[in-house]
């Protein structure tokens, strides 16, 4: 039996939201909301903290700051159940604080700070040793951390795959406007892509859902799911499309973390044997539930909650 199920490549993050939150802030020196409070970020740890909660053994692969909000990431890790063991520490970086503006609709949008290690983390700080004895990698996400660049994504993506586990990767629109050119070489080495259908479009420069399909198909992805918000998701795998319809919360309190929870229960689905159809039929599920609590991590507990939620649409 493998040691570790799932390897998680990302950048970690301490996040405030803050909601609800609108133009009319800016109409008064101090605006009082409910609470805030600062909550576990950024999609490397939401992705391998969901996981975790879903019954799987992860290992984290991040950059950290010699700080307090590091040493926070870490014990919620840990706390979590989460490998720690091949996370970096830095005394030249910050650890990232992202602070959350949350329409009351659940939408949202986030302020960062360039100086921080998201910035700074890049494939020359992941031990390929991380993958040893475990069966697939989640990269979260493309174009978060601007060092990861076509030839190091495409360097840790192939020795991934020379140690056997299967290749998964998120991705998130380009601050820079960079597009498929930029990682090319990268997608080559995806088993699973995911994207919304924002992200997808902008990188294809394609708008219909086929097209944008096709692009990236014929980029070398094997497998890709285009998440369409509360329209769900839509699945290719070469050779045919699925529609794979969301399940509606009907209290949606916060979007932040939905993509990673999606992510989560994806691959959680995928590695108990679940089909491509099944895998995201689950992850829809994880997503549901996440949206309906405020932050990333605060929604889903455990696999037993989100195979009961999944009995109750039946």
């Amino acid at each position: 039996m493998s040691k570790f199920d799932v390897v998680c490549v990302g950048n970690s993050a301490v996040d405030v939201p803050l909601c609800p939150v609108g133009p009319e802030v800016f109409s008064y020196d101090s605006y009082p909301i409910d609470r805030i409070i600062p909550q576990v970020g950024g999609s490397g740890t939401n992705v391998s903290t969901i996981l975790a909660r879903l019954g799987k053994r992860v290992k984290l692969v991040t950059l950290l700051g010699r700080d307090m909000l590091g040493d926070f990431l870490i014990r919620n890790c840990q706390e979590n159940g989460v490998d720690t063991s091949y996370i970096v520490r830095s005394g030249v970086v910050d650890t990232p604080l992202s602070v959350g503006l949350v329409r009351s609709d659940g939408e949202r949008g986030f302020v960062v700070s360039k100086s921080s290690s998201t910035f700074a983390f890049s494939a020359d700080q992941v031990d390929p040793a991380c993958f040893a004895g475990a069966r697939a990698m989640v990269f979260s996400s493309i174009f978060i951390m601007p060092q990861f660049d076509d030839a190091g994504l495409s360097r840790i993506f192939s020795a991934a795959h020379s140690a056997g586990l299967i290749v998964c990767a998120d991705m998130m629109k380009s601050r820079t406007g960079q597009r498929l050119d930029a990682v090319a070489g990268a997608l080559r080495h995806v088993d699973y892509f995911f994207a919304n259908l924002e992200e997808a479009s902008f990188l294809t420069g394609r708008e219909k859902l086929e097209e944008i399909a096709r692009v990236l198909l014929d980029a070398g992805v094997k497998h890709l799911l285009v998440k369409d918000g509360r329209h769900g998701c839509y699945i290719w795998d070469g050779s045919a499309e699925e529609h794979i319809p969301a399940f509606c919360n009907d209290h949606p309190v916060d979007t932040i973390g939905a993509g990673d929870n999606f992510a989560a229960g994806f691959v959680s689905a995928l590695l108990d044997g679940c089909s491509f159809q099944e895998a995201a039929r689950f992850a829809n599920a994880t997503a549901a539930i996440s949206v309906g609590a405020p932050g990333s991590t605060n929604g889903v507990r455990s696999r037993e909650q989100v195979e009961e939620f999944l009995r109750a649409q039946s």
